[in-house]
């Protein structure tokens, strides 16, 4: 979209124009791979945890965490 002096409008340009919209979506994507990865978790038994360099008290810990909890 052009603008009566001839420069570029990009508040209709499609893209975003705000920082705040990237930092959101990288932080609903860190809580949607927390999400997973703590449900991963929950999924596995001991021997898979010790794998991972987990003791169950470790995993328990990291499974009972809320998803927006690095």
């Amino acid at each position: 979209m052009t603008s009566m002096s001839g420069t570029h409008d990009k508040r209709h340009s499609g893209t975003t124009s705000s920082p705040a919209a990237g930092s959101w979506l990288a932080c609903l994507t860190g809580w949607r791979e927390r999400r997973a990865l703590r449900r991963a978790l929950a999924r596995m038994d001991a021997h898979l945890w010790a794998d991972l360099g987990f003791d169950e008290a470790a995993a328990r810990e990291e499974m009972d965490k809320p998803f927006w909890k690095g």
